[in-house]
């Protein structure tokens, strides 16, 4: 599975800020972010990134720092988020995340959602992977993680408002199929090490976890 679900990734204090600034902050016409393809498809708004800039690089930092995230995406770079609120009528259509976003690589894509979900209809992320659909309305808090090639789109709000923060991530491993199995890895060594007996094993297989990150690593 390329696909992760976090919840309650936020602390309820800076969650709370958060709340604040949405509920009073000016957003911008979410087309000036989107290039090519993704200009048409996009029809939301957009908190300014500059204005909110520490807010948004507490996000981001809180988000590094969450150990189920390092070991699912093994970051080099988590970057700044946007945050993005869809009114009733307003959606992005079916879309790719371009490859390098402000000079970062993107390799995982991040949803953290904003609002209870019982709050707004519609506004869905629908993500194509793999020839199957997935589609994701979380809590205020949820964050979701998947490889940022998978095509994807937010479905239209028709009652409330839809607030998410959206981000991309560097990876030390490029490739996702690369990383799932990694991370799969580092599992046994967590379980079986605190066993005398199974010692041996878990260096071996944390060895061949090295050699796999030094092989594949970028």
């Amino acid at each position: 599975m390329h696909q992760l679900i976090l919840n309650d990734v936020l602390p309820p204090a800076l969650l709370e800020q958060v709340r604040k600034v949405l509920a009073s902050a000016h957003f911008n016409d979410g087309k000036d972010s989107a290039t090519g393809l993704a200009r048409a498809a996009k029809h939301n708004l957009q908190l300014p990134q500059q204005e909110h800039a520490a807010l948004l690089d507490a996000i981001a930092q809180r988000l590094f720092e969450l150990p189920e995230l390092q070991a699912f995406a093994m970051p080099l770079h988590v970057g700044r988020p946007l945050i993005n609120r869809f009114e009733p009528g307003m959606a992005y259509g079916l879309h790719s995340d371009s490859a390098y976003l402000n000079g970062v690589r993107g390799d995982v894509a991040y949803t953290l959602f904003l609002e209870d979900p019982a709050s707004y209809e519609g506004g869905e992320l629908q993500i194509l992977s793999r020839g199957q659909t997935y589609q994701f309305k979380l809590s205020a808090g949820s964050l979701l993680l998947y490889p940022c090639g998978d095509l994807h789109q937010v479905l239209p709000v028709t009652r409330g408002v839809r607030h998410a923060a959206v981000g991309w991530i560097q990876s030390q491993i490029r490739d996702a199929d690369q990383r799932e199995l990694i991370a799969k890895l580092k599992a046994v060594p967590l379980y079986i090490g605190q066993e005398e007996r199974y010692r041996d094993l878990a260096i071996q297989t944390n060895e061949c976890i090295q050699r796999l990150i030094r092989m594949w690593g970028n």
